[in-house]
């Protein structure tokens, strides 16, 4: 623990930097952003639970995680920039890495062996149907893996006899539970008795409370299950679905579901990000959604995968690179962690330059300067993101000469493209 003294001094150079920082730039002050903004807090994170193995990553630069390592023969590439594997193939990883191993939150993944015709011989009330009582409720329209119905007791202790035990016996100290749907978007509706009377669940409504309940009771079963055994559970629930327009959700029901969900993990995966699984980026009133999701949950271990729109990183172009970059600094906090992929790189380490990105640690939370651009400064530079999909926006430089991720130099004003980000440090 460093003396008072030394604390002390910081909190003042710290303050008096964002001070400076604010007076300069000609721009409205810390903690006086615009209507609008998101919950902007930048007080530290409390310590991580010490009875769980948990990914520790530094509180400057950009923390990443590995999401899938199917590609990956050798982890050495990590070079300390990985503190995470989401969904590793062996439990053993370089120091400073913790690994998870995968499994699905209503199915067998990912034990093929055990087929639909496996289940309906042997356990046929443990299916779960849609509402014409006959095709299962497919998940993906996926048909190698049977959806079950995770609130029998049956289901729960042969899951993890079979899908968790065994991996933790392996050495396995988080377990990554994939297709965590707060929607009903699969249409479950039931199940049938041991007699074969139709047991029904839920209604048509993909909001239904039931729905809702039967999950979050799952996860916290699922979650108190994996604390007793001295494992984390990291859950993947992505912010409508990362499905986008077909999904795109920001009623108070979804929200509520949503968080209760988040809240019950150790560690929360967001597949979505800022990039939407396509080529488009996330802007407006859903990025607007997508942040604040973010920041209210900003102490928790989470990991944002900004997919690329290209069929591998390097192929994106410099400014979609940067942009995704400049989200993260603009929300992240100790516990954020990132992976950036494209459609077919996305189980391989990929060592994309601006992730190199260094500029120490925010010295002020983000806020909304003007109609567009969301700011936030750090020790030795600032952040500027630009979310509106038609409006471009003029930042107001500190003095002196700045620099982008990809050597560019600006000074003064800076009109700010739509739909575009900069990572910026004093020359």
């Amino acid at each position: 623990m460093k003396p008072p003294t030394t604390l002390a001094l910081r909190a003042t150079i710290a303050a008096g930097l964002a001070a400076l920082l604010a007076a300069t730039a000609g721009a409205v002050p810390a903690g006086a952003a615009t209507p609008g903004s998101a919950p902007s807090t930048n007080s530290p994170c409390p310590p991580q639970n010490p009875d769980l193995t948990l990914p520790n990553p530094p509180d400057h630069g950009v923390s990443q995680a590995q999401v899938f390592d199917r590609q990956v023969t050798d982890p050495s590439v990590y070079g300390g920039r990985v503190q995470f594997v989401w969904a590793a193939l062996h439990p053993d990883q370089p120091p400073g890495v913790v690994a998870s191993t995968y499994v699905t939150v209503f199915r067998n993944a990912p034990l093929r062996q055990y087929t639909f015709e496996w289940f309906k011989q042997n356990h046929p009330t443990w299916i779960a149907y849609t509402a014409d009582r006959v095709t299962p409720a497919w998940e993906f329209n996926n048909h190698v893996y049977t959806p079950l119905d995770v609130g029998n007791p049956e289901v729960r202790r042969w899951m993890f006899e079979n899908m968790i035990d065994p991996k933790i016996a392996e050495g396995f100290k988080v377990i990554a539970v994939d297709n965590v749907g707060v929607r009903n978007d699969f249409k479950r509706a039931g199940h049938y008795d041991e007699q074969g009377n139709w047991v029904q669940q839920f209604s048509d409504d993909p909001k239904d409370p039931a729905y809702i309940d039967y999950l979050t009771d799952w996860l916290t079963y699922l979650r108190d299950g994996l604390h007793a055994r001295g494992v984390a559970a990291a859950f993947n629930i992505t912010y409508h679905g990362g499905l986008h327009d077909q999904y795109q959700d920001d009623s108070p029901e979804y929200l509520a579901a949503i968080s209760r969900a988040i809240t019950i993990s150790d560690i929360w995966l967001n597949e979505q990000g800022f990039t939407v699984h396509r080529a488009e980026n996330v802007t407006d009133d859903e990025w607007l959604g997508t942040f604040k999701l973010f920041r209210k949950f900003r102490c928790k271990l989470m990991v944002v995968d900004s997919k690329l729109p290209t069929d591998y990183w390097y192929e994106a172009s410099p400014e979609q690179r940067e942009w995704v970059v400049a989200n993260y600094f603009l929300h992240r906090e100790q516990p954020t962690m990132m992976a950036s992929t494209g459609l077919k790189d996305y189980a391989g380490f990929n060592d994309v330059p601006e992730q190199r990105a260094d500029i120490g640690r925010p010295v002020t939370p983000p806020s909304k300067h003007g109609p567009t651009l969301w700011q936030r400064r750090y020790e030795h530079g600032l952040t500027v993101v630009n979310p509106s999909s038609t409006r471009s926006g003029v930042l107001h430089l500190p003095s002196g000469t700045w620099t982008d991720l990809h050597g560019k130099t600006y000074s003064g004003s800076v009109t700010v493209s739509p739909s575009s980000g900069l990572v910026l440090s004093r020359a």
